[in-house]
């Protein structure tokens, strides 16, 4: 536990209340922190030491978009799956990290390595394995252009957004097929899925110079009711 006391000469100070502030300020529970007073009229607040630790991010779930991290993560792949080990190490790190690029996690790649997208388990053996199984493996995950598919982690995302937003699970499936009675959703609802949206498109764009310099320039000539001509 970590200790921390606050004292005061002006009695008209709240100090347990100024002790919660704190407390909020730094994203703590109120559950997680305790406040009181002692005999000298000093408030005490104890925290648990996990609230002071950063939390560790997850390896499977993290972004992977350095150099260094698109390394380690081929490295963790592929001492975990024995299939990998006679991959070409270069040509596993460039094919892994178009993936990650396109905002897949070491989670989604596993997946992909082991599942087909239909959820069907991969062939597992002696003769399922090397470079061309490989290859075989992630192909399964593109589209006929080349481009990569949605990871299992981004159609989990997708999906709790089109259902927080009230909308049909089935949406954009064909006319003739019928519509689910979902209700509409309420403002609130709405917003938060938004937010959802956001978070998630940002978590899978990466911001460059170039976005950044289009942005100002793009801002530099909208045009706002309350601008003068003059």
């Amino acid at each position: 536990m970590a200790e921390f006391r606050i004292s005061s000469d002006d009695s008209q100070v709240d100090l347990r209340r100024l002790a919660t502030a704190l407390a909020e300020s730094q994203g703590w529970a109120r559950e997680d922190v305790d406040i009181w007073d002692n005999r000298r009229g000093e408030v005490i607040v104890t925290i648990n030491d996990s609230l002071l630790r950063k939390p560790e991010a997850d390896p499977l779930h993290r972004p992977r978009h350095t150099p260094h991290a698109v390394h380690d993560a081929c490295e963790l792949l592929r001492r975990e799956d024995a299939s990998l080990r006679g991959v070409d190490f270069r040509y596993l790190k460039a094919e892994s990290a178009r993936f990650f690029s396109a905002g897949w996690t070491l989670a989604d790649l596993q997946h992909a390595l082991a599942h087909r997208p239909d959820g069907v388990d991969w062939e597992r053996g002696p003769e399922y394995r090397g470079t061309r199984w490989f290859a075989h493996r992630l192909a399964a995950w593109k589209t006929p252009d080349g481009d990569i598919r949605p990871s299992q982690s981004q159609e989990s995302a997708q999906l709790r957004v089109i259902s927080r937003a009230g909308l049909p699970m089935d949406i954009g499936l064909p006319e003739e097929t019928e519509l689910s009675a979902r209700p509409v959703a309420s403002p609130a609802v709405a917003r938060s899925a938004a937010d959802d949206a956001r978070r998630l498109i940002r978590q899978n764009t990466r911001t460059t110079t170039d976005t950044l310099a289009h942005q100002d320039r793009t801002s530099a000539h909208i045009k706002r009711a309350g601008d003068r001509t003059d």
